[in-house]
């Protein structure tokens, strides 16, 4: 099995996981959170095709609005 890190810590991966399914394995709704991964941002409309692999560094944030 391999592995990611995921906002700084380590994350195993399953074959073939997607930007998509890691947002669901961490519980975080995918039309919410910006992804990056190698520091390049992920489109939304991608988060089903993009696949992930070992060594990819991951950011995943949730924008908060305010005011």
């Amino acid at each position: 099995m391999s592995s990611c890190t995921v906002n700084g810590r380590e994350h195993e991966l399953e074959e073939g996981e997607t930007v998509a399914r890691l947002l669901e394995r961490l519980g975080v709704p995918g039309h919410y959170a910006l992804v990056e991964r190698n520091k390049e941002p992920v489109e939304r409309s991608r988060y089903e095709e993009v696949t992930l692999g070992a060594g990819d560094r991951i950011v995943v944030a949730r924008p908060v609005a305010g005011g």
